[in-house]
Formats: structure tokens, sequence, C-alpha cells
């Protein structure tokens, strides 16, 4: 397949995927208003894929759970943070708000390699940051009545435990397949969440019948989000494909509007500009660095 008709592909499953991650994060947002706890959400997220893959990837289960390590330990803690971090924000911050603050897991990437893994900063990366920030403070609204939203820095927590997973990944021993570490936190975070159901069984709340419908939700988008990425990161090229993340922003404003009856504000879309241009200077970086290392190979 021609390079530019598998980058075409990978965007579009890009696109699928976030619209995936936006319909569970909308069903992790009606739920916890609903009253269920984060950790059903977390067992519906994790166990019920895992047995999936139990069902009828037994031998990739099998090699991943014996894979299990120390970095992937930690990896799926972070992971955990994640996850919880997100429902809990969820019930106090609007849809398009949480997705745009998350958002800003590019810059926080490129700052982490920068620290701890010695990647090149360079001027135009520093804007980038100053951008991204700034596109943080605006959705804030320092200037509201009520002064800042600090509420507004739980999906930080976000961004900062996905960057740390998703640097963590970078140093995990090549011999541990991409798929390995997939189903590994799959396996770990639904044992995790099932044990805790068990140790406290108040956590559990039996669905309704309008519930259901969300809770069937979760377990499948997360399948189709992660298989759709993992397929796209593996056929196209990352720089190429990046942009089309910004997708769940429009995703986030649709859904929050449909089922939220929530309405981005001025700020909202302020500083979510601020953050979409941050990434996209960011991708460009990268990309023309590439680029050229191409053109000098032809």
């Amino acid at each position: 397949m021609p390079v530019q008709n598998k980058n075409m592909l990978g965007a579009m499953l890009v696109i699928l995927a976030t619209l995936s991650l936006t319909l569970k994060d909308s069903a992790d947002k009606y739920l916890i208003l609903h009253g269920f706890h984060p950790v059903q959400m977390v067992f519906f997220r994790f166990t019920i894929p895992f047995l999936c893959m139990l069902i009828f990837m037994p031998k990739q289960t099998k090699t991943a759970i014996l894979a299990t390590n120390g970095k992937l330990l930690i990896r799926s803690a972070l992971f955990l943070v994640c996850a919880i971090t997100s429902v809990i924000s969820l019930k106090y911050i609007p849809l398009e708000v949480y997705i745009i603050v998350v958002q800003m897991g590019s810059v926080a990437y490129m700052l982490g390699g920068a620290i701890f893994f010695k990647e090149t900063l360079t001027p135009v990366k520093i804007i980038a940051t100053l951008l991204g920030f700034a596109g943080v403070v605006i959705v804030m609204n320092p200037t509201d009545v009520g002064g800042l939203h600090l509420i507004y820095l739980l999906p930080l927590v976000i961004v900062v435990a996905n960057t740390g997973y998703n640097l963590l990944t970078k140093t995990i021993d090549s011999s541990v397949s991409f798929i390995s570490i997939f189903i590994n936190s799959f396996f770990i975070l639904g044992s995790v969440s099932t044990i805790l159901l068990i140790a406290q069984p108040d956590m559990w709340i039996s669905p309704t019948m309008e519930s259901i419908p969300y809770f069937i939700t979760i377990p499948v988008v997360t399948i189709v989000s992660q298989l759709c990425l993992i397929k796209a990161m593996k056929i196209a090229d990352a720089s190429h494909v990046a942009p089309f993340f910004y997708f769940q922003i429009l995703f986030a404003c649709i859904f929050g509007y449909w089922l939220f009856d929530e309405l981005p504000t001025i700020f909202t879309l302020g500083g979510g500009a601020f953050i979409v241009a941050a990434g996209i200077i960011i991708t460009y970086a990268n990309y023309k660095p590439n680029r050229n290392k191409s053109k000098q190979v032809q």
C-alpha cells in the first residue's frame, strides 16, 4: 500500500479512535452523575475486555500475563490514576473542557522527553509550551466572578500520569511486544478493580435499565479505540495522524451539548484554540526534521 494511502487510512482510524474515546468519556460522565462508583466503571472498562481477550486470544494473553514486571506494574498504576481521575473530573467539569485540557498531553510528552531522555527542546517547542499553558489558564477563566476554576486542574493530573506511562513505555524491553503491554494493562487493572469490588462490595451499584447501554459502551469503545490507535500508529506516520486527535474536541462539543446540555464558552473555545495551536506546532516541529531526512535519502 502506498505511503499516502497508509497515512489516509491512519488518519481515518485516529478519527474513529477519538470518536470512541469521546463516547467512553460521555458514558463515564453519565454514570458518575447518576451515582455509580468510579471503581465500578474501571471494572467494566478493563475486566470485561480482558475476559474477551482471554477467550479469543488465550496464547497472547498468557504471554502478556507472564511478562508482568515492575515497569508494567508502575505503568498500570499510572493508567489507573488516569482512569479514576478522569471519572471524578467528568463529574464536575463540562465534557468539552475536560477534553480540551487533556489535549495538553502532547506538550507534556514533549517536555518529558526533553527532561528524562535529553531530547532537544528547540525555541519553537518552547513557544508551543507557553501557548499550551496559556490555553489552560484561559480555559480556567481567571476573570470569572468566582476566580480561577481550580477544579479544571484535575485533567492536568491525567496529563501528567498519561505522560508518565507513555514515557515509561519507551523504556520497556523491546522483547515485550506492544500487544503484550496492551493486554497486561487490562489484566492488572481488571484484577485491581475486581479485588476492590470484592473487598468493598458497597462500591457496586446494580445497573438500571437506563444505565446498561452506557456500561456496555465502556468496554466496547475501549477495545475499538485501542485497536484503531495501535493500527494507526503501526501503518501511518505519527506526524501525519497527530493533528487528527483534535477531532476529539469537536466530538466532545457535540456530545456535551446532545447528552448534557453543555455549551462551550468563549473562554473554552479560546483556550482550546491555544492548546490546539501548541499541539500543531509541536507536530510540525517533529515532522520537519523527518521530512528533511527523507529528502536526503532520496
